[in-house]
């Protein structure tokens, strides 16, 4: 029997405890490392989706849109209703693997400018990134920040502009509101069911080598998902 979870600590093992309400089974025809995509960071993507509440025909911007979180929020925001779809980037040479998930512009942080303004942001940098994520919403806009690490930001954008920004953090929404996360996991399960959530892994790394893994990462040079497999 697969079953796939949420574990929020001491996951570097082959064996971990998991609550009954933060499992689900894995369905045919998914891979193991495919359901770990989807239950982690397509959970994460599609619930910080939700919190932005978004509305048919906005346009999105996605950040760190080659990523575990943000290669799936890429496509998650055209199924909930986006009529275009920003992508930002670190590198260029990431821009072809994000329009191939289906963004409409796809831009590095220092020409975020020049794309079009978004309804609302999914903002996966956070830190000092989170300056250019308000900078690229129209007046009004909402950004949803996942992203870890402090930074400042210019609270006058947010007057000015009327805009808004939330935290997100899938953990505390299992916690707190159960009944919500199970809606979003089978939410997610739907889109992959039906075609239209592709997880795309960059690489499977063995529990031993942990370190590569996070190096890759550090590097900023995946594209895709991140696995470690015990």
């Amino acid at each position: 029997y697969r079953v796939v979870g949420l574990c929020t600590a001491d996951a570097y093992a082959e064996y971990v405890v998991l609550a009954v309400d933060q499992v689900s089974a894995i369905p045919d025809g998914a891979s193991a490392v495919d359901a770990v995509a989807l239950m982690r960071s397509g959970l994460v993507a599609l619930g910080a989706l939700d919190t932005a509440a978004p509305r048919e025909g906005e346009t999105a911007l996605v950040t760190a849109a080659a990523g575990g979180v943000g290669h799936l929020a890429v496509q998650l925001a055209r199924v909930r209703g986006a009529s275009w779809v920003v992508g930002a980037v670190s590198d260029e040479s990431k821009i072809d693997f994000v329009r191939e998930l289906g963004a409409d512009e796809v831009f590095t942080y220092d020409q975020l400018h020049c794309g079009k303004q978004a309804d609302y942001a999914l903002d996966g940098v956070g830190g000092t990134g989170l300056g250019g994520t308000l900078s690229g919403l129209a007046e009004g806009g909402r950004a949803v920040t996942y992203g870890t690490g402090g930074g400042l930001i210019d609270t006058e954008d947010l007057l000015a502009g009327g805009k808004s920004l939330t935290g997100f953090r899938i953990g505390r929404l299992a916690q707190r509101d159960p009944a919500r996360y199970e809606d979003l996991r089978q939410e997610v399960w739907q889109y992959y069911a039906s075609g239209l959530l592709h997880p795309v892994v960059h690489a499977e790394f063995a529990l031993d080598d942990a370190a590569a893994a996070h190096a890759v990462i550090e590097q900023r040079a995946n594209l895709g998902k991140v696995v470690l497999v015990p």
